[in-house]
């Protein structure tokens, strides 16, 4: 009985992980959508959804796959760090900054495509969360948040430059990746604070019982 009930455990907790908008984004490349859903910034005032949507459309299947099999990652390596809510709430709401800051901050970029922006917010929140909630063994994500801080600040052209990469085909835009970061870093700090004060009441209670 115990291996049944497991097993429909496990059932809700796949529709409510990140398989569901892995699945999504690779439904979306098969019904080749991208030119429909991307961030077209000539789009946007009639088309405001391109903010969102754009992040999940890519230019090859190689592309979309690669950022679906790290959103699978990042949910597995956060596991426990990052709750499922916080997980959705990144989700939803880092495409929509992400996608302002490049339209502040790069009005030459025409369109744009990809995952990767929104898993780099993933990546430095979860980092954050799990620093703030770890009690021993801090070194690991600290380690983690460093390299991902080094990767992101070597990447950088520091002006409106977008490299170009060969297995893509495309250039790249390493600008979303640090919009990403700093969004990733700025919501680890909220869902930390919250959970501090959701537990020092707990915390409190059983001290005085």
């Amino acid at each position: 009985m115990q291996a049944v009930d497991d097993r429909q455990q496990d059932i809700p907790r796949a529709l409510t992980g990140m398989l569901v908008p892995a699945l999504v984004t690779l439904l979306v490349q098969f019904f080749n959508l991208p030119m429909e859903l991307e961030y077209r910034r000539p789009l946007l005032s009639s088309e405001p959804w391109r903010l969102f949507t754009g992040h999940f459309v890519h230019l090859s299947w190689l592309h979309a796959v690669l950022n679906c099999v790290a959103l699978l990652i990042l949910e597995r390596l956060f596991e426990g760090r990052l709750r499922r809510a916080e997980l959705w709430l990144m989700l939803a709401a880092s495409p929509v900054l992400i996608s302002a800051a490049l339209w502040i901050a790069l009005p030459d970029l025409e369109w744009y495509r990809g995952l990767s922006a929104t898993l780099h917010a993933i990546f430095f929140a979860g980092c954050i969360a799990w620093i703030a909630a770890a009690r021993h063994g801090r070194w690991l994500p600290v380690a983690a948040l460093a390299g991902g801080v080094i990767k992101v600040l070597l990447e950088q052209p520091w002006d409106a430059s977008l490299p170009f990469r060969e297995w893509l085909g495309a250039a790249v835009v390493p600008q979303a990746h640090l919009a990403g970061a700093l969004c990733g870093v700025a919501a680890g700090c909220f869902f930390a604070v919250a959970r501090r004060g959701t537990t020092a009441p707990t915390e409190a209670r059983d001290r005085r019982n």
